[in-house]
């Protein structure tokens, strides 16, 4: 067919796509944990003995703008940035290992917790081909990118497992104890489908694999005073998974409405860090970060376009 149409599988009907455009914006409301495991010995890859963990637990309100564009040819792109403010959570710092020179272990086990708050923002892109695409489905693989930032607060400090250790005289939540601020950066490798569950519904899904992601963070102990620096520089790579699905309906003038929901987890198991300055050799760090919650969203489509 000479005019670039196509016949839809099974039937007599030419199907000629044309390029579409959709904009709008969400609310993402979501819960995360960021986890990171200090090894006791320097140089020793894992898994290690453990010296601390902190843990991150914390819930968030967004606000993004998103887009997408598909081409007549079937090329697509596609993308959404965002940001908004962690609204509560908690942060658990567990010690294991406190020990002297002579690895005579001086403290067993203590476990502090602190109040959290912070923001975090993030955007993708991704480009892609429909391998099908008719007027009930809309298949294809991507490539993309994608950037995480996480700055988080640790507030006051309570012991709540060994009366010997310290916070046992709790610090007021006026108080920063801890910033701990993260960034991700991901190569984004995945599929995404929509189709029309009815008329006027359409379900759209995407998954991606992250093959690389790059970590690079910055935690300060604010109030530590027997280390000649307070910051430990924290770098590592690893890998990902990022999965989202939205139900939306859409009215006759090209206003669609939806709901979804999101979830991503990214993880650097070989992450180290020269801690508080010291002189590598460097102690590991594996970290982890999960996201996941509910979104409402409101667009707009053109269709039609030449």
């Amino acid at each position: 067919m000479r005019d670039g149409s196509r016949r839809l599988r099974g039937t007599n009907v030419d199907y000629a796509p044309d390029a579409e455009i959709e904009v709008g914006g969400r609310v993402w409301y979501s819960a995360g944990r960021f986890q990171k495991d200090l090894a006791a010995i320097p140089g020793q890859p894992q898994p290690a003995p453990l010296a601390s963990r902190l843990t991150y637990d914390a819930s968030a309100a967004t606000g993004e703008l998103f887009g997408r564009i598909d081409t007549p040819s079937n090329i697509f792109v596609k993308g959404f940035v965002g940001g908004g403010r962690i609204t509560s959570g908690n942060m658990h710092d567990e010690d294991w290992v406190m020990v002297d020179p002579t690895f005579t272990v001086i403290i067993p086990y203590s476990n502090t917790l602190s109040a959290v708050n912070g923001d975090l923002a993030y955007g993708t892109f991704d480009a892609g081909y429909s391998l099908f695409r008719g007027k009930s489905a809309n298949v294809g693989g991507f490539l993309g990118f994608n950037y995480y930032r996480e700055n988080k607060q640790a507030l006051g400090c309570s012991q709540i497992a060994n009366v010997f250790s310290d916070c046992v005289a709790p610090i007021p939540n006026t108080i920063v104890g801890i910033t701990e601020n993260d960034k991700w950066l991901s190569f984004r490798v995945g599929l995404n489908g929509i189709v029309t569950l009815a008329d006027r519904l359409k379900l759209t899904a995407d998954v991606a694999y992250l093959p690389f992601v790059a970590f690079r963070g910055f935690d300060n102990h604010l109030l530590r005073t027997d280390v000649v620096d307070t910051v430990l520089p924290e770098s590592g790579s690893g890998q990902g998974v990022q999965l989202e699905t939205i139900l939306s309906y859409a009215f006759s003038n090209g206003l669609s409405v939806g709901a979804g929901g999101r979830y991503w987890a990214m993880w650097a198991n070989n992450a180290y860090t020269n801690i508080f300055g010291t002189p590598c050799p460097c102690q590991a760090l594996p970290v982890r970060t999960e996201r996941y919650g509910a979104f409402l969203q409101a667009s707009y489509k053109l269709d039609g376009l030449k």
